[in-house]
C-alpha cells in the first residue's frame, strides 16, 4: 500500500529535488501535514528544508489583515446590536439560545459568498418559510416568535409584511455586526473567507508570499473556497491532488462521489501520480456487535492483541499504521485503558474534552450550590443535594477526607435539605467554594480561586504519594485544572469590554459552551506508536489496520438536527450546505479512509435504550449489499456470559450462630421483640432475619419530604404531648375544643415534633415550603382525632406512649422477652382502652384468630394482630382490667361513622370486641405458636410466600423475589 501523501511526496520529490522547499502545501488539517512531512523525510533520505505546510483556514487567516474574533464576545456586540435596533427589553439569558443560531447563519452565509440582502429581504412566499421550520422543537419555536415580536408592526395582521420585516432586521443585524468588526480589525471564520474571496474577484492585486501553492487531499468545498483556488489557478500557482482512488468514492451511486467530478474538472493535477499497487487479497472487514459502548472499548484489547499476535503490529515503535477512530470521543479514556501493555507509544491526535474530566464535574457541582442558594431570616444557605456531591466529589475526599466525612455524617444525621453557610466553612478550601454570589461580576475570581487552592492542596498530597501511579495520575488532574483556569481567563478577557445585563446562571451557561470546545491535547511522539483520532482527524491519512468505534447510525454518520433560522428550501435555493452536503461530506471520509486499509474492524452498539435503536451505521449495510465483492465480510456478536434472571429461592437454616445470636431475645438477653417485628416475620421470615436477627439496614440518606413512617412519628409526638397534662385526669369536651381552637398551641406542638423528629434538633424554627403544607395537614388530623375524642367525654385519659417489657413463657418452656408501646391507654364507661394510632387506612375486621398469622393471606390484618398483642400483655400486668382494643385510622376518622373497636366477622354477623378476655385464650394459642415457630431451630426464614411484602422491603436486590 502506498499511503496517499507519500506517493504526493514522493512525486513532487523526483520532480523537484530540494527545490520542494520553496513551495507550500495546504492540506485538510494539521495531522496530513506532520505525516506528509514524515514521508517526505523518508523519501528524501538527507537533510532538508521543509516546504511550508497550512490548512485551509491558515491559509485565508494568512492573507486577511483580520484576527479572528473570539465567539463569546460577538455574542455581546450581536446583543447589544438586537437590543439597539428593536427597543427590546429582552434580557440576554433570553437572547443567548437564538444568539449562537444566527452566528451560524451569518459564518455559513459569507462562506458560500450568498447575496445576504437577497436572502433576507426578498421572501415572498410564506407558505416554504412555514413549512422550513419543521425540523424546530416547540420551545425553539416559541423562541424565534418571542424573538421576533419585538420586530413585528402592532395591530398589523398581514403576515406576509410581519416576515418581511423579520428578513429586513436580520440583514440589519448581519451588517451591523460586520461593520464593528471590521472598525475592531476582528471578524469570524466566514467573513475571513469572504473577505480574501471578493478581493480576489474584484481582481485585485493580492499579495502572496506563495512561490507555488499545492492543495492535497481536499474534497467539499464551500463556495468562497472554490472561488479562491480559482483565482490561485489562474494566476498559474495553485495544483491539486485528490484523494479519489477508491472505486467505492468514485461509485455514482455512493454519495461520497458528490464532488468528485466537479473538483476534477475545475481542479486537475499538473503531475501524474504513481499508479497504485493492486492486490488479489481483498480487504478483511469485521463488524462486531457489542451491547455496551464501553464493551466496545474493552474489545479493542482483543483486537490489538490479535494484530499483535499475527506480526501485522511488530511493535510499539511500528503501531503507526493502525488507527483506532473514535467518532464518539466519550469513549476515549475507557479506550485508552484497554489498550496492551506492549503498546507503550499511543498518539492521541484528538485531545480530551475538558469538559469530561473530573474538574469540570466538580465545576458543574459548584454551579449548581450557585444556582440553589436559599435566603430564609437573613440566612443564606446551600440546597443539600450539590452540597453532598462536592463533599463525596474524590478531589474533595482526596484534600479533606475526614472533615467531608464528617460534614456527610451531620447534614445526613441531621435531616439538612438545606444546609447554612456556616456549618459548611471549616477549612479553607471549603471557605472559597461554599461562599455565595450574588453578581456575575463576582464568578471569575471565585472560580479561580477555588481551582488555585485546588491544585496546590493535590501537588502538596502527591509529593505524600507512595505509588508513582496515583501522582501521574494526580499530575495529570493538575493539567486539567490549570487549563479550566486559563479558560475563565479566556472568558475573563471576552467579557472586559462588554457589560451585560446578565444573570449568574447565562454566565454558567456561557463558561459550559467554552468548556465543551476546549481539548486538551496529549503529549506524544506523533509519529510512532499507536495512532487515536476522531473522524475528522483521519483526513488524507491511510492505515492497514483501521478499528472504528461506534459504528451506529445516529453516531457516524452523526444524526444531528440544523440549528439555522434559514429554512431548507431556501438553503437549496441560496445553494447554501444541507444536511445531504453532511452526508456526502461524512460518506467520503469514510470510503476514503477505508480505501488503502487490509483490515476493518468495525464496532457497534446492539442494545437499544430510548433513542438508541441499536443499529449498525448505513456505511456497513452499504458495504455488505452493495460492495460485497470488494471485502471479505465477516460479522460477531460479542457477548457476556450473565446468570439467569430467574430468582434462586433464599432459606435461611438457623445454624448455631443464629441461634446464638436469638439467644438475645431469651430471658436476660438484651434485645426484646416488638409487635412491628412480629408482624414482620409474618410478612417475611427472610426479611425478618436480615432486618432483625443480622440488623442490617437501609444507609441513612436524606429526606426532603415527610415519608409515611416520620409522618406518623410526628403525629404520635404531637398527640402525646398534647394529652399529656392530661394523664390521670378527667378529660371533658369543652377542655377538647378549647385545645382545637388554639392555634398557637397546636402550632408550637407541631414545629416542636418536627424539631425533634424531623430536623433531629432541640432549635425550633417555622416550617415553611412543603414542611408547612405537611403540618397543615398534621393539624387537620390532630383536630380530627380531638373532635372525636370529644364525642367520648367524659372520660379519664390514663398515659401516652405506655411501655410494657417483659418475660413471655413459652409452652416449650423457652422465656421470650417482649416489649410494646402502646400508642394510648384510656378509660371509657368503665373500659380500659388500648389504643394505636395508623396514620392510613385499613381494615378493622378479621375472620378468625388464625388470619392474624397466617403468611400466605395477602391482605392479613396486621394492625389487629399488634393490638390484641398490646391487650394480652396489658392483661397480663393487669388481669383485673376489662380490655377494649381501638385502632385510630386517621383517614378514616372524617367518616361520620367511624368506630375504632375491632370487628370479628365469623360469618355474616359482626362481634364489636370491647371485652378483650373472651378472645385473648384463642389469641394467645396463635400467638404462642407463631414465637414457638420463630425460636425453633429446624424451621429456616424462607422468603415470603406472597410476594406483598416486597413491594417496600429493602433487601429485594438481595433475594430477587
Amino acid at each position: 500500500m502506498i499511503p496517499f501523501l507519500y506517493n504526493v511526496a514522493q512525486t513532487y520529490y523526483k520532480t523537484y529535488d530540494k527545490e520542494i522547499s520553496r513551495f507550500t502545501f495546504v492540506f485538510p488539517n494539521r495531522r496530513a501535514s506532520i505525516f506528509f512531512q514524515h514521508y517526505l523525510s523518508q523519501i528524501a533520505k538527507k537533510p532538508i528544508f521543509s516546504p511550508e505546510v497550512l490548512t485551509v483556514t491558515d491559509l485565508f487567516e494568512k492573507l486577511s489583515p483580520y484576527k479572528k474574533a473570539d465567539r463569546i464576545e460577538m455574542l455581546f456586540m450581536l446583543y447589544d446590536i438586537y437590543i439597539q435596533i428593536s427597543k427590546s427589553t429582552e434580557t440576554f439569558d433570553e437572547f443567548l439560545y437564538w444568539g449562537e443560531m444566527l452566528l451560524n447563519d451569518f459564518d455559513d452565509v459569507d462562506k458560500y459568498l450568498v447575496d445576504a440582502e437577497q436572502l433576507f429581504r426578498n421572501i415572498y412566499d410564506l407558505k416554504e418559510i412555514d413549512a422550513g421550520f419543521d425540523f424546530l422543537t416547540d420551545d425553539q419555536i416559541e423562541a424565534i416568535k418571542r424573538f421576533w415580536s419585538n420586530f413585528l408592526p402592532i395591530g398589523d395582521n398581514d403576515k406576509k409584511k410581519d416576515f418581511l420585516e423579520m428578513w429586513q432586521v436580520l440583514f440589519r443585524l448581519y451588517t451591523t455586526l460586520r461593520e464593528q468588526l471590521r472598525e475592531k480589525g476582528q471578524a469570524y471564520e466566514g467573513m475571513i473567507f469572504r473577505d480574501v474571496t471578493e478581493k480576489a474577484l474584484r481582481k485585485e492585486e493580492i499579495e502572496l508570499p506563495f512561490e507555488k501553492i499545492i492543495f492535497v487531499g481536499l474534497n467539499g468545498h464551500s463556495k468562497s473556497e472554490e472561488k479562491f483556488l480559482s483565482y490561485l489557478q489562474k494566476r498559474g500557482i495553485a495544483d491539486f491532488y485528490w484523494d479519489y482512488s477508491s472505486p467505492l468514492v468514485k461509485d455514482a451511486q455512493n454519495k461520497a462521489s458528490f464532488f468528485i467530478d466537479k473538483n476534477r474538472l475545475l481542479f486537475p493535477s499538473q503531475l501524474i501520480l504513481e499508479a497504485e499497487e493492486l492486490t488479489m487479497d481483498l480487504p478483511v472487514i469485521e463488524a462486531i456487535g457489542i451491547p455496551s459502548a464501553v464493551g466496545q472499548a474493552k474489545y479493542v484489547h482483543t483486537i490489538i492483541k490479535s494484530l499483535l499476535n499475527e506480526k501485522q503490529i511488530v511493535s510499539s515503535d511500528k503501531a503507526m499504521n493502525t488507527a483506532l477512530v473514535l467518532p464518539d470521543e466519550n469513549l476515549l479514556l475507557p479506550t485508552l485503558y484497554s489498550i496492551p501493555e506492549e503498546i507503550d507509544k499511543i498518539n492521541v491526535t484528538m485531545g480530551y474534552n475538558l469538559n469530561n474530566t473530573s474538574v469540570s464535574g466538580l465545576m458543574e457541582h459548584i454551579f449548581n450550590i450557585q444556582r440553589n442558594i436559599k435566603k430564609s431570616g437573613g440566612q443564606i444557605s446551600f440546597y443539600y443535594r450539590p452540597v453532598l456531591a462536592i463533599l463525596n466529589h474524590r478531589y474533595i475526599t482526596n484534600v479533606l477526607e475526614d472533615e467531608a466525612k464528617r460534614l456527610k455524617q451531620n447534614i445526613i444525621q441531621y435531616n439538612k435539605v438545606v444546609v447554612s453557610v456556616g456549618e459548611l466553612q471549616t477549612h479553607p478550601l471549603l471557605k472559597l467554594i461554599f461562599a455565595p454570589i450574588e453578581r456575575w461580576q463576582d464568578i471569575p475570581e471565585y472560580l479561580k480561586n477555588i481551582l488555585a487552592a485546588l491544585k496546590t492542596l493535590l501537588s502538596v498530597n502527591t509529593e505524600n504519594e507512595d505509588e508513582d501511579i496515583n501522582a501521574r495520575s494526580i499530575d495529570i488532574e493538575c493539567e486539567f485544572i490549570v487549563e479550566y483556569y486559563k479558560t475563565i481567563n479566556k472568558m475573563e478577557d471576552a467579557l472586559k469590554d462588554a457589560a451585560p445585563d446578565m444573570t449568574v446562571e447565562t454566565y454558567f451557561k456561557l463558561l459550559k459552551k467554552l468548556i465543551v470546545s476546549i481539548s486538551v491535547p496529549f503529549s506524544g511522539e506523533p509519529l510512532s506508536g499507536l495512532q487515536i483520532m476522531g473522524v475528522l482527524e483521519t483526513r488524507a491519512l491511510d492505515f492497514d489496520n483501521l478499528i472504528i468505534m461506534s459504528m451506529n447510525e445516529g453516531i457516524f454518520p452523526l444524526k444531528k438536527a440544523t440549528n439555522s433560522f434559514i429554512p431548507y428550501n431556501l438553503r437549496r435555493g441560496f445553494e447554501l450546505p444541507t444536511y445531504e452536503h453532511q452526508d456526502s461530506i461524512f460518506a467520503y471520509h469514510f470510503y476514503r479512509m477505508i480505501n488503502r486499509a487490509k483490515r476493518i474492524y468495525l464496532l457497534y452498539d446492539t442494545r437499544t435504550e430510548g433513542l438508541q435503536m441499536g443499529e449498525v451505521s448505513r456505511y456497513y449495510k452499504q458495504i455488505k449489499h452493495l460492495y460485497a465483492d470488494k471485502f471479505d465480510i465477516q460479522e460477531k456478536l460479542a457477548t457476556y456470559k450473565v446468570s439467569s434472571n430467574e430468582s434462586l429461592s433464599i432459606s435461611i437454616r438457623k445454624t448455631p450462630q443464629i441461634m446464638d445470636k436469638m439467644k438475645a431475645f431469651g430471658q436476660g438477653g438484651d434485645r426484646s421483640l416488638s409487635a412491628s417485628s412480629i408482624n414482620t416475620y409474618l410478612n417475611c421470615p427472610l426479611q425478618f432475619y436480615l432486618s432483625i436477627i443480622e440488623k442490617m439496614d437501609e444507609e441513612d440518606e436524606i429526606t426532603e419530604t415527610i415519608e409515611a413512617s416520620t409522618f406518623g412519628t410526628i403525629f404520635h409526638s404531637s398527640i402525646e404531648w398534647l394529652y399529656k397534662p392530661f394523664e390521670g385526669k378527667m378529660v371533658t369536651a369543652d377542655l377538647l375544643h378549647k385545645i382545637a381552637k388554639d392555634e398557637k398551641l397546636l402550632t408550637e406542638t407541631i414545629e416542636r415534633s418536627f424539631a425533634e423528629n424531623y430536623f433531629k434538633t432541640e432549635k425550633i424554627k417555622k416550617l415553611t415550603g412543603q414542611n408547612f403544607l405537611t403540618g397543615e395537614v398534621l393539624r387537620k388530623y390532630i383536630k380530627r382525632v380531638l373532635a372525636t375524642d370529644a364525642k367520648l367525654t367524659p372520660f379519664i385519659y390514663i398515659e401516652s406512649e405506655k411501655r410494657i417489657k417483659i418475660d413471655y413463657p413459652l409452652p416449650s418452656g423457652e422465656t421470650v422477652s417482649l416489649k410494646s408501646f402502646i400508642d394510648r391507654v384510656d378509660e371509657v364507661k368503665g373500659h380500659t382502652r388500648i389504643i394505636d394510632y395508623k396514620t392510613g387506612k385499613g381494615v378493622l375486621r378479621y375472620r378468625a384468630m388464625k388470619d392474624l398469622f397466617d403468611k400466605e393471606l395477602k391482605d392479613r390484618p396486621k394492625a389487629v394482630m399488634q393490638v390484641f398483642m398490646y391487650a394480652h400483655l396489658y392483661m397480663m400486668e393487669q388481669p383485673e382490667k376489662i380490655i377494649e382494643p381501638g385502632i385510630y385510622y386517621l383517614r378514616n376518622l372524617f367518616d361520620n361513622r367511624f368506630d375504632p373497636d375491632v370487628i370479628y366477622k365469623p360469618e355474616r354477623e359482626d362481634k364489636r370486641i370491647i371485652d378483650f378476655t373472651p378472645y385473648r385464650k384463642d389469641f394467645k394459642e396463635h400467638f404462642d405458636t407463631c414465637l414457638e415457630e420463630i425460636f425453633n431451630p429446624e424451621i429456616p426464614f424462607n422468603q415470603t410466600p406472597t410476594g406483598e411484602a416486597c413491594k417496600w422491603c429493602t433487601f429485594t436486590n438481595i433475594c430477587k423475589k
